[in-house]
């Protein structure tokens, strides 16, 4: 018999100097502890849609143990990656890394690159280089601006080409860059920080990194967005592309260790997940970071000074729902408790109620590219999320991931179509909480 004890530890967290503890898929206790937070599990309240069934799965193709059968493969792949399993095993299994290694030795026993949709290779491709992305993004906003987009939704060219659910995800694109700049602060200096940008945050969520920019300048701190960093990696590491991760990884760590910082801060969780992963990477001859990460939220609430006031004549017996991220909810192995930064920050807006969306501990769907490859999936635990919302009565959402941030805003966008233009006006905004706070800075 097994006693749960056994498998526990005093606070639940990695050794960062012997590394993580990885169990052998087999190793799983078939407890069941699990179903009750996985989000596919709890869609279709079947077997094979559990962690447990997926972890036979990916024991089978880790260790060689007999042919994989497409639906097993199916099964698999419907998973979130959301790794909410992780919090409550009591085997301490690190899901995540067993399914990235799987997803490994899967792509590299084919001749196939991840993913479902015949752009998919090109769409990785555009994501390790940057100036390639960045010269999509002048065609996009071209695409949006010049009424092509309207013109085109109105057909069913989108869904032939197996584009609208990509299309829908696409904000409104910014063509400037922010890289390359330096950001001084006009307040007593207190030191100097570099913003990490990731693969799409500066096009597409340019106003979550100016907001930042702003705040760091309004208490001290000069702001550095080297120009030759790039994506995190995340997404090529969880598609079995770990080669492309580690070059991806190596790039960033030179890049901000030549920089005369106190601080790496990011705005995407997902992306600061993986960035500080990188310390779990055996696989890079190469130095860690020189120098602390922290998420945004994080550092601000470090950092606050007394004297600061906000003008929350705006915000002023409104309320917020949050959304936390599962990279800054569930992996808490690397991400102890970040998201009760969210709510330290935004409580230093007077008046403001702030509040946990119901049923956080559930996975939204997003998922990286998991909403582009399982609407199926991905779209009713959207619409499960955005019910909660709504039942809060919250005048805002806010989220720390662009991924979740997207995934919901074009569920808000549908719900807005479909409803009359007055009560449209009801259904409110996705926001980054530095992006709330920002609005609210007192000019100097």
């Amino acid at each position: 018999m097994f006693d749960l004890d056994d498998f526990a530890t005093d606070d639940n967290s990695f050794d960062y100097q012997s590394g993580p503890y990885i169990p052998e898929a087999s190793d799983c206790m078939r407890c069941g502890l699990c179903l009750s937070l996985c989000p596919t599990y709890k869609l279709v309240q079947i077997e094979e849609e559990s962690p447990r069934s997926r972890i036979r799965t990916i024991d089978k193709i880790i260790n060689d143990k007999g042919n994989l059968t497409a639906e097993e493969l199916g099964h698999l792949n419907n998973c979130t990656q959301c790794r909410a399993c992780e919090t409550i095993c009591p085997s301490q299994m690190a899901y995540g890394q067993l399914f990235d290694q799987a997803r490994e030795k899967l792509l590299s026993s084919q001749t196939t690159k991840p993913g479902t949709h015949f752009l998919a290779p090109l769409g990785f491709k555009l994501i390790e280089y940057k100036k390639l992305f960045s010269m999509l993004t002048v065609l996009l906003a071209g695409y949006q601006k010049s009424g092509l987009a309207t013109l085109v939704r109105k057909t069913r060219l989108l869904h032939l080409l197996k584009l609208d659910k990509a299309e829908a995800l696409l904000p409104e694109v910014t063509i400037q860059t922010l890289t390359d700049h330096y950001y001084p602060t006009a307040q007593g200096f207190r030191g100097t920080v570099a913003l990490f940008t990731g693969c799409i945050g500066e096009h597409f969520d340019q106003k979550t990194l100016l907001a930042s920019i702003k705040v760091l300048n309004a208490i001290g701190f000069t702001v550095l967005i080297p120009k030759m960093q790039g994506c995190c990696g995340a997404l090529h590491q969880h598609q079995g592309q770990s080669q492309i991760a580690d070059q991806l990884a190596i790039n960033n760590i030179n890049v901000f260790n030549t920089l005369a910082i106190d601080t790496i801060i990011y705005t995407a969780s997902a992306c600061g997940l993986m960035l500080k992963e990188y310390e779990l990477k055996d696989s890079l001859a190469v130095d860690k970071f020189n120098v602390p990460l922290l998420d945004i939220t994080e550092f601000l609430c470090m950092h606050w000074p007394e004297g600061l006031q906000l003008n929350n004549t705006a915000l002023s017996g409104k309320s917020v729902a949050v959304h936390e991220p599962c990279s800054q909810r569930n992996v808490s192995k690397v991400s102890e408790n970040k998201h009760q930064y969210v709510y330290s920050l935004l409580g230093k807006i007077p008046g403001f109620k702030v509040l946990p969306l119901p049923d956080n501990q559930t996975c939204c769907g997003a998922g990286g590219i998991h909403c582009l490859t399982h609407p199926e999936i991905a779209e009713p635990l959207r619409t499960i999320k955005l019910d909660h919302f709504q039942e809060s009565k919250a005048d805002y959402l806010v989220t720390t991931n662009i991924g979740c941030s997207l995934h919901l805003k074009s569920g808000l966008a549908l719900k807005n179509a479909s409803i009359s233009s007055n009560k449209a006006s009801t259904l409110n905004k996705v926001y980054h909480p530095v992006s709330l706070i920002a609005e609210l800075i007192k000019p100097t």
